[in-house]
């Protein structure tokens, strides 16, 4: 059970292009990162609600005022918006020869398209390519 997990993982980011390297996303490379990148948004996530539920009696926090986003999308924001990177082809080719991680534009779309919570946060329709439904792969 956990190789075919871990497989499918390996096949989703194998699939991504990264057009900056002109090169796919070696996904057994980065496989270690991946299920951390995929188990950690989770466990973030659980975390942050059980905050919500424990320490604000399920109160949300105030809107920030002219933001259209809820709080659950602003989570999802916070980690997306530290991954916004640009690189020089040559630098982004070493990335994907010898990084242990994928290219940050993937880290997050891996992640978030694997999670339903994401997906019910921007209410990402079966056909997004934010949402894998089915095709989903966790491995925690």
């Amino acid at each position: 059970a956990f190789n075919t997990m871990t497989q499918c993982m390996v096949n989703q980011y194998n699939d991504y292009y990264w057009e900056e390297a002109g090169l796919n996303v070696r996904g057994k490379r980065t496989l270690a990162e991946n299920i951390a990148d995929n188990g950690g948004i989770r466990e973030a996530f659980r975390a942050y609600r059980q905050w919500v539920d424990r320490s604000r009696g399920g109160v949300e926090e105030p809107l920030l005022p002219g933001v259209e986003l809820n709080n659950n999308q602003l989570f999802f924001l916070s980690y997306a918006h530290v991954r916004c990177n640009s690189y020089r082809p040559e630098a982004a080719r070493e990335q994907i020869q010898s990084g242990a991680h994928s290219p940050p534009k993937y880290r997050v779309i891996g992640a978030m398209s694997n999670y339903e919570e994401f997906q019910k946060a921007f209410k990402c329709p079966a056909s997004s390519v934010m949402n894998r439904g089915e095709l989903s792969c966790r491995v925690w």
